[in-house]
């Protein structure tokens, strides 16, 4: 059955400004998760969830407080916001917190987004099952080398309402499906290397089931017996599954709260050109059918495409209006939702995959994992533990254990030598492979 919009939202508020709240914010958030796990050939787990959470967001004289419940009985609700009014009134005054200006909101009007799949309100559990022992006999009792394999299929519905004192009414609808696969296979002696795979889609009919096992249990056999490489700099390559690790420390760094507080390494940033000519990064928001876009953000701010970076010129900041307030500046949106890359002219004709990237890049290391580490926000410089191969002339060599990788964010990005074609559009973020030049790895 198709999700109703909830009342509970704008409920929520009318109360709180019974109560005595000048302003207030509610969403309702519910969400319907089904999973199925299967052990080898064997059905392991069932699980069935239903949840309906409030988040409500007051403002009282110049203070703020935020509250969530989900008990959500018209009784309930009732004792729950009085008790939030009053706990608000004790908070210490913020001058800058408040809704945004209306004149900043999403108003309606757009065409459907296409993040809804009718087909799973007729999924059966036995259908699940199906899908997850399906998925499992590519592999499982077709090579000793396997030694185990365990494989999940999920689905979800998220259905959320929004609504305002101010005058916004909004709603979202999505719903995604994915299947995983972890296992374990033979390496030498009483190694077990473990390797793992993800497929996920919006919708089922593309979702992409079919050989994800098989690549889990390749990527096992083929991470046997690593080795240790030589401290040095090496070119790399940044797998699309973790690639977004080395993205989210600029996003974080264009973020309004870091930047007013002064814990950015893109502090004053705004229209330099920071980066190389090859790096251009878009927020698309409005992309039908991908689980990041929106019409709004969760303050009902209206979102819009957007350049992040414009050959290698910052281009926007991500503002909330809590910190155009602080900051005096104006409101953008308060974070990406479709990011796209644009590369060298040679990427934008699609031409680089994973393998060609490796090509292009002649010998080097390509990291499929990320074990640890962190970067400082003030400065960009980071440090992690890494899991992958060596490679040469587009072909993995061996693979490789017990290094890091080591430099400084904006370095890092300077020595960009290309994007991939292959972002994922199971992720919010569409992240490519990314070749990067001159990397400092330490090891032996």
């Amino acid at each position: 059955m198709r999700p109703v919009k909830s009342p509970v939202a704008a409920r929520a508020v009318e109360i709180a400004l019974k109560y005595g709240a000048d302003s207030a914010r509610a969403i309702v958030e519910q969400n319907l998760e089904n999973s199925v796990m299967v052990l080898g050939s064997e059905t392991d787990r069932i699980m069935s969830s239903a949840s309906c959470t409030l988040f409500l967001y007051l403002f009282i004289d110049g203070r703020y407080g935020s509250f969530t419940t989900n008990m959500l009985r018209e009784e309930e609700l009732c004792k729950f916001i009085a008790s939030a009014v009053e706990a608000t009134k004790l908070i210490a005054r913020d001058e800058c917190r408040g809704l945004p200006d209306p004149a900043l909101y999403y108003r309606g009007g757009g065409k459907d987004l296409g993040q809804y799949d009718s087909r799973i309100e007729s999924l059966t559990t036995d259908e699940r099952i199906a899908y997850a022992k399906r998925a499992a006999g590519e592999v499982w009792g077709k090579d000793r080398r396997l030694l185990s394999i365990e494989v999940e299929w999920g689905d979800e519905i998220e259905h959320s309402t929004y609504a305002d004192s101010a005058g916004f009414d909004g709603e979202t609808l999505q719903t995604s499906y994915y299947l995983s696969a972890n296992c374990s296979v033979k390496g030498r002696g009483e190694e077990k290397p473990e390797s793992w795979w993800y497929e996920g889609s919006m919708f089922l009919d593309s979702l992409q089931s079919e050989g994800c096992c098989r690549t889990a249990f390749e990527r096992g056999l083929e991470s046997a017996n690593p080795k240790r490489l030589k401290t040095g700099s090496y070119c790399t390559v940044i797998e699309n599954t973790v690639s977004s690790k080395m993205v989210s420390p600029i996003l974080a760094a264009l973020s309004g709260g870091n930047l007013q507080q002064g814990n950015s390494f893109l502090r004053e940033s705004l229209g330099r050109k920071i980066f190389g000519e090859n790096l251009t990064l878009t927020d698309r928001p409005h992309t039908p059918g991908l689980p990041g876009s929106r019409y709004f953000d969760d303050e009902g701010v209206a979102t819009r495409d957007r350049d992040i970076i414009r050959n290698g010129v910052v281009s926007s900041y991500f503002i909330s209006p809590y910190y155009s307030r602080k900051m005096g500046i104006p409101v953008t949106v308060s974070g990406p939702s479709v990011l796209k890359f644009e590369g060298p002219s040679v990427i934008q004709k699609n031409e680089l995959s994973l393998s060609a990237l490796m090509q292009k890049a002649g010998r080097g290391i390509l990291i499929t994992d990320f074990n640890g580490g962190n970067y400082n926000r003030a400065t960009g410089d980071f440090s992690y533990g890494v899991r992958g191969f060596l490679f040469e002339e587009g072909r993995k060599v061996h693979p490789i254990r017990e290094m890091n990788v080591t430099g400084n964010i904006i370095t890092l990005w300077n020595n960009l030598l290309a994007v991939g074609n292959d972002g994922r559009l199971s992720s919010r973020w569409m992240v490519p492979s990314l070749a990067f030049e001159g990397v400092s790895f330490s090891g032996l």
